[in-house]
């Protein structure tokens, strides 16, 4: 759930930054580089979340009195970078995604619009 919202609302704001500052048009390069900057910024949100909660189902019982005390242990003993390990692959399968889905969803959009204004 963390993931869709961010990666839909800074795909959003990301696509009209880059339009309305001048930087992009509205095109496949928009769409793509909107993409990367969604996949990232999911990574960068979800990246904690997710090695807590990888920790703390993975530990034995007893380690942890619960995901808030799993993600104080791991602040005070690995510090703060700890909730980025798996960066890297987690960055590459995001940025992926994003980019598959936003440039489909973008080129179906723009097909589905050109059909149905032949039509009238």
């Amino acid at each position: 759930c963390i993931i869709n919202v961010g990666e839909t609302v800074v795909y959003d704001a990301a696509k009209d930054g880059f339009i309305s500052s001048g930087y992009l048009t509205d095109g496949i390069v928009c769409h793509f580089s909107s993409a990367v900057v969604a996949g990232i910024t999911a990574t960068l949100v979800a990246s904690p979340v997710d090695v807590v909660k990888t920790r703390f189902m993975n530990s034995p019982a007893g380690v942890y009195r619960g995901a808030i005390h799993c993600a104080q242990q791991t602040a005070q003993q690995e510090g703060l970078m700890a909730f980025y390990k798996g960066f890297n692959a987690s960055c590459l399968r995001l940025v992926s995604w994003n980019i598959v889905l936003w440039l489909s969803y973008e080129q179906l959009k723009k097909s589905v619009k050109s059909h149905y204004s032949n039509k009238v």
